[in-house]
């Protein structure tokens, strides 16, 4: 009962702390202030995490873990490459919508002065399996071969990382939403052959 009772009040911790950074950053981000918000003291906060510090990678280690489990969703790889890239940018949208702490961990990379071994090959990783993707589309001839990988990467992951923030972005629990069909849009754009993307949206999970 007390362990549990001590997971759910670090479990409090965690999701105050995200908030904080994912809307200030790091470096202004107080830990007062996370305390406040779920009715700690500074001390007893200290007692599930020491430093600041450790509160963010905390958060870094959970984007890791939260990158294997949106990983596992992509379904079958030997799946047409957009169809694949569809399902990976969809779900990198939906867990960034519903899970502060992801949020929290991207800002804390774009902030530069927090990371973590496994954070850096985590986001390498991300870049990486898209890249693949890409460039496998091209092979595929779904994919404009004008473009290097890596910067269709840079495109994807733009998107996929800003639409929770865009304005008046939609909800992301449908399964037909506006984004799906934005991201049809996006596909079809880099694709030589018209409607191509449309028809890996029927596809993808």
């Amino acid at each position: 009962m007390i362990q549990e009772r001590a997971r759910r009040t670090r479990e409090h911790v965690l999701n105050a702390a995200a908030e904080e950074f994912a809307r200030h950053g790091y470096a202004n981000t107080v830990l007062q202030t996370v305390a406040t918000r779920i009715g700690m003291t500074k001390g007893a906060l200290y007692a599930h995490f020491p430093s600041k510090e450790d509160l963010a990678h905390a958060l870094l280690q959970h984007f890791a873990d939260a990158w294997d489990d949106i990983r596992a969703t992509w379904g079958d790889l030997d799946r047409p490459a957009p169809a694949t890239l569809l399902a990976a940018a969809l779900s990198l949208a939906r867990r960034l919508e519903s899970d502060v702490r992801m949020r929290a961990a991207l800002r804390l990379f774009a902030d530069g002065g927090i990371t973590t071994d496994r954070g850096s090959r985590t986001l390498s990783e991300i870049r990486d399996c898209l890249a693949t993707l890409a460039r496998r589309g091209q092979e595929e001839g779904a994919i404009l071969a004008s473009y290097a990988p890596d910067r269709i990467v840079r495109l994807l992951l733009a998107v996929a990382w800003g639409a929770p923030y865009a304005p008046g972005a939609p909800a992301l629990d449908d399964r037909l939403s506006p984004l799906e069909e934005d991201w049809a849009m996006l596909l079809d754009l880099l694709s030589p052959h018209p409607q191509l993307a449309f028809r890996a949206r029927e596809d993808a999970p």
